[in-house]
């Protein structure tokens, strides 16, 4: 025979409404949570609450010298402004000559007029006698390539402007066409941003000439640190090559990760020490000559020695 349950009371009756209607607010809260959660407008890493003993605003202790602004030197001032001397006194009110007492220096840094600054180039367009052949006038300042719809060029400024608030500032170039439209009022589009950066690396030009030189100077390093690591180029796998020697740094993006290209930048008869990891790639014939003077090491062998690991 069963034992039968024990009877509730008024009281425990009223206690289990309590209870289900505190798991139905939080219930309902949590519903609306996951709602505001979905929106585009809610922040998607909000914890929800704040932290107990959040941190202050500012620096730290040791991330940079605490001073105040320091003033222009005098030979920076572009505009000089004499304030006149008032001839009242906003203490009691007194109306006359005051005494001299200092002069204070005030100033403020604000830019230029921006004005943008178009070239025009009327190139003559020839056509020859002979053989019917159409020729153009050439300039120095204009590329060969330079007419139709790409006639309308960023000039070497504006140029260099672009490249250095894309790769030093890590401005995205869809944004860079407002900063420079909100700062100097020049309209430039973001495809003319990219095919800019193109020109630059070709050869012959500007970037190019710069990355020839730094590679000149890896090659006569007396040592040159390497490296590779992973990278992509359009979604497909790529590599980030480093050179570093003492006074030099080169950073080279390659679809491949074999020796072509790292003799593409120290040449095949590199005179220095080449120091680098265990990877299969410095294990080919052609790199022997780098580690003359080693007694026929390999340059995995050659890294271990200048690590102190042998």
């Amino acid at each position: 025979m069963s034992r039968m349950a024990t009877p509730l009371t008024e009281q425990d009756l009223y206690e289990i409404i309590r209870k289900q209607a505190e798991q139905i607010e939080q219930l309902q809260k949590r519903i609306e949570q996951l709602e505001r959660q979905q929106r585009k407008y809610a922040a998607p890493h909000s914890r929800g609450s704040r932290k107990a003993h959040p941190k202050t605003a500012g620096r730290r202790a040791g991330e940079g010298v605490f001073t105040y602004k320091r003033p222009p030197a005098p030979e920076q001032e572009d505009v000089v402004i004499d304030v006149p001397a008032p001839n009242t006194c906003t203490a009691c009110g007194y109306v006359g000559e005051l005494i001299f007492k200092r002069h204070d220096r005030a100033w403020i840094s604000d830019l230029p007029a921006q004005t943008v600054q178009i070239t025009a180039y009327h190139v003559p367009v020839m056509v020859c006698p002979q053989c019917g052949q159409t020729v153009r006038g050439a300039h120095p300042d204009l590329q060969p390539d330079q007419r139709g719809a790409t006639g309308h060029r960023c000039g070497p400024r504006l140029a260099a402007t672009i490249q250095a608030l894309h790769h030093e500032v890590g401005l995205p170039q869809r944004r860079i066409p407002r900063v420079l439209g909100l700062t100097t009022g020049i309209r430039v589009s973001q495809g003319a941003i990219t095919q800019a950066a193109q020109r630059l690396a070709r050869d012959g030009r500007p970037l190019a000439t710069h990355v020839e030189s730094l590679e000149r100077e890896l090659r006569a390093a007396p040592y040159v640190h390497h490296d590779d690591t992973g990278w992509r180029v359009n979604a497909t796998q790529a590599w980030v090559s480093t050179f570093r020697s003492a006074e030099t740094v080169l950073f080279r993006a390659n679809l491949q990760h074999t020796n072509v290209e790292l003799r593409a930048v120290l040449g095949n008869a590199f005179g220095g020490v080449l120091v680098c990891d265990r990877f299969k790639v410095y294990d080919s014939h052609t790199l022997a000559v780098i580690c003359q003077g080693f007694g026929g090491a390999s340059v995995q062998d050659v890294s271990l020695l200048l690590e102190g690991r042998r």
